[in-house]
């Protein structure tokens, strides 16, 4: 009986030991879909700044582009959001990349090679934010935020992010908080050529 007993407290004390040193804390992080508002989330610059998102996106819409160095459409599309970041009021609204990469240094390459204006951050492997929280299964994926942090749209996909009609999707969702539905923002974009293919 008493080797039993202790056999049963080592078992016990060895468990508690394994679940102490688990990684899994049993709260699951918050997803943010269309119609929620986005939490306050830390941002990890390229430059190892950590920025909070509800200061850096405060009264703007936000373009979050979710995208990776690995990926030949995310390097396709974002001269098209460098096109965007300067055609858009800056008081208004914010373009803003999340790297995905494993590596910190392939994104700082990228975004020298290609002359980067926007902010833009990095979510080692995509584990902290991109996929628990927004969900992403594929990239590029932009999320678009109204002024007051509420998503609105969801993209996956290339995306021709400074045509004449994203631009005026964008306004919209400024003016009223949400995007309009016509043939300029389901998709069906009337493309000049130049443009990035809707996909």
């Amino acid at each position: 009986m008493y080797k039993e007993n202790r056999f049963t407290r080592l078992l016990l004390t060895i468990g508690l030991l394994l679940g102490a040193c688990s990684n899994e804390t049993g709260i699951k992080p918050v997803s943010v879909g269309i119609g929620d508002t986005l939490p306050a989330i830390q941002l990890l610059s390229t430059s190892g700044e950590v920025i909070d998102s509800k200061t850096l996106f405060k009264d703007k819409v936000v373009i979050l582009n979710l995208w990776a160095t690995w990926c030949l459409p995310c390097r396709k599309e974002m001269p098209d959001l460098v096109r965007l970041s300067e055609l858009l009021p800056q008081d208004k609204f914010l373009v803003v990349g999340l790297s995905t990469d494993n590596n910190l240094k392939h994104v700082q390459d990228f975004m020298s090679e290609i002359d980067i204006p926007f902010p833009m951050f990095w979510d080692t492997g995509g584990q902290k934010i991109a996929v628990p929280i927004f969900k992403a299964f594929g990239y590029p994926e932009t999320l678009v935020f109204n002024n007051k942090g509420v998503l609105v749209k969801k993209v996956t996909g290339i995306f021709p992010w400074a045509s004449p009609e994203a631009i005026t999707m964008l306004k919209e969702i400024q003016r009223t908080g949400s995007e309009a539905v016509s043939a300029s923002t389901t998709g069906s974009l009337k493309l000049k050529p130049g443009n990035l293919s809707a996909g």
